[in-house]
C-alpha cells in the first residue's frame, strides 16, 4: 500500500522527538493519516475517526508511537557504553532528575527503560583474516524439500537419510526452543555419542523470549558442552531454520550471545569439523523429539537463567499489546464491523467495496444531519433509507457485511435499485 510504504514513514520520521510534542501538534499528524484512510475506504467525512481507521486497518499514530519508541530505546540501550546517549541511560539512577518532557524522560514515565537488553558490540569478535572453513551451515536437507508442502513421513525419511550419513565418531546434538501461550520460554539440548554418552539439558529463558532466540541459546549450551570433549566432528541439528541462517551470516552478528557462539565455533573448528544442520520438527526424529520434550520442561522451570532480551523482542512485546487492543472494533451503535481491515479484504469493484464499507459504518449517502439530528432519504419501499432498513428491504443480514458473502450483498443492492442510496 502506497500510504504505509511511503507516506507513513514521513509522518513517523523523528517520532523519538515529536512524541513529547503537544496534543495539538500531534493531532495534525493524525489528520494526515485520517485523510489517507478516508481515501482508502471511501468513507464519508462525517464517519467517526476510529471507524475509518479500523476499516483501513491503520493504527492511530499515538498507538504506534509506543511501539516505535520501545524499539528505538531498546536498540539505543543495546549499544551500551559505545554510545553517549546509551551510556547516560545505563548510568542514570532513579534519584537523578530528568528534564521535564524530554524524550528520555517521557520514555522513562512510560516504563520503556525497565527492560534488560542484551548488549550489542559494534564490531566482529573475529579478525577479518579469520576463516571458518571447517564450519558448514546447512538450512536444507539433502534434497530440497519444504516442510509445508511435503508429507511428514517423507520429511522424516529425508532427515533420517541425512543423519545416517553422519560419521559414527561425531558428537551429535539436537537443540530446540519452546514457547507457551502465556509467554514462558525454554530451551532443550540432547546429545548421544558413540560411546553411550548421553547429555540432556533444559533451562528456562526470559518471558516473551522468541523461539528463535531460545534455539540460539540451546546452540550456545551445546557448544559449551562440546568444548570439554575431543571429537573429529560436531553436528548440531536444529529445527529452527532462522537460527542457522542467523549464524550463517556470522560477520554481521553484533549481539553478545551470537558473538559468543561464533567465538566458540572458531575455537572448536581448530580441532574438529563443525556442522549446523536444519531438521524439520515434529516428524518423529528421535533426537529432535527428545530436545522438544526438554525445551517444554525448561519453560516450566521456576526461574530463568538470564533476564536479557533481544532488541526485536522488546518491540514484539509492545506490538503484541497494541495488536491485542486493536483487534477489538470501535464501540459505536452504528458500526457493524467485527475486525479491522474489512475494506482491504473486500473483493469486487471499487464501488462495491465502498458500498459495503459505508453500510458497515452506518454513514451512507442518504444520511444527512439537520440541526444535529440524523435524517435519511426514503428508499423504494417508502421507509427511511437507514442502513438497517436497507438491509431488511433487500432481504439480507448484517452478517454479510463482514463475512465472505459481501459480493452477494452488493448484487442485492443493485437488484433492488438502492445502490445510489449507499
Amino acid at each position: 500500500m502506497t500510504y504505509t510504504a511511503l507516506i507513513r514513514l514521513v509522518l513517523e520520521y523523528g517520532y523519538q522527538v515529536y512524541q513529547v510534542a503537544s496534543q495539538t501538534n500531534l493531532n495534525k499528524l493524525e489528520r494526515v493519516q485520517l485523510s489517507a484512510a478516508k481515501i482508502i475506504t471511501s468513507l464519508r467525512s462525517c464517519c467517526p475517526e476510529a471507524t475509518v481507521l479500523c476499516e483501513a486497518d491503520l493504527h492511530p499514530l499515538s498507538m504506534r508511537i509506543r511501539t516505535n519508541s520501545a524499539k528505538y530505546i531498546a536498540k539505543l540501550q543495546s549499544l551500551g557504553f559505545f554510545n553517549r546517549t546509551s551510556k547516560f541511560i545505563l548510568q542514570w539512577t532513579s534519584n537523578q532528575r530528568l528534564k521535564m518532557d524530554s524524550p528520555v524522560g517521557v520514555m522513562w514515565k512510560r516504563g520503556l527503560l525497565d527492560f534488560n537488553i542484551e548488549p550489542c558490540i559494534p564490531f566482529s569478535c573475529l579478525t577479518p583474516n579469520t576463516s571458518l572453513v571447517r564450519v558448514s551451515f546447512n538450512d536444507q536437507l539433502l534434497s530440497s524439500a519444504s516442510k509445508h508442502t511435503q508429507n511428514p513421513e517423507m520429511m522424516r525419511q529425508l532427515s533420517l537419510e541425512l543423519i545416517n550419513n553422519i560419521p559414527s565418531q561425531a558428537l551429535v546434538f539436537s537443540t530446540d526452543g519452546s514457547k507457551s501461550e502465556s509467554g514462558r520460554t525454554g530451551s532443550g539440548v540432547y546429545a548421544n555419542a558413540e560411546d553411550g554418552l548421553v547429555f540432556r539439558c533444559r533451562f528456562r529463558n526470559p518471558d516473551n523470549c522468541s523461539v528463535f532466540r531460545s534455539e540460539v541459546l540451546a546452540i550456545l549450551e551445546a557448544l559449551n558442552f562440546a568444548l570439554h570433549f575431543e571429537n573429529s566432528g560436531i553436528y548440531i541439528l536444529a529445527d529452527n531454520n532462522s537460527s542457522i541462517q542467523y549464524l550463517k551470516n556470522w560477520p554481521e552478528i553484533r549481539e553478545k550471545t551470537g558473538q559468543e557462539i561464533i567465538s566458540k565455533i572458531a575455537t572448536l573448528s581448530q580441532k574438529s569439523r563443525v556442522c549446523f544442520q536444519w531438521i524439520p520438527s515434529h516428524v518423529g526424529v528421535f533426537g529432535n523429539e527428545e530436545a522438544d520434550v526438554l525445551a517444554k520442561e525448561g519453560n516450566a522451570l521456576p526461574s530463568a537463567t538470564s533476564s536479557e532480551l533481544f532488541t526485536f523482542e522488546i518491540r514484539s512485546i509492545h506490538k503484541a499489546i497494541a495488536n491485542s487492543a486493536w483487534r477489538n472494533p470501535p464501540r459505536h451503535d452504528w458500526y457493524a464491523g467485527n475486525r479491522p481491515g474489512l475494506s482491504l479484504q473486500s473483493v469486487g469493484t471499487r464501488s462495491a467495496q465502498t458500498a459495503l464499507a459505508r453500510l458497515r459504518s452506518g454513514h451512507i449517502k442518504s444520511l444527512k444531519f439537520i440541526d444535529k439530528e440524523k435524517t435519511f432519504s426514503s428508499c423504494p419501499c417508502s421507509c427511511p433509507a437507514s442502513p438497517a432498513d436497507i438491509i431488511d428491504c433487500i432481504g439480507a443480514s448484517a452478517r454479510q457485511l463482514w463475512s465472505g458473502e459481501g459480493k452477494g450483498h452488493v448484487e442485492l443492492l443493485e437488484r433492488h435499485g438502492v445502490m445510489d442510496l449507499v
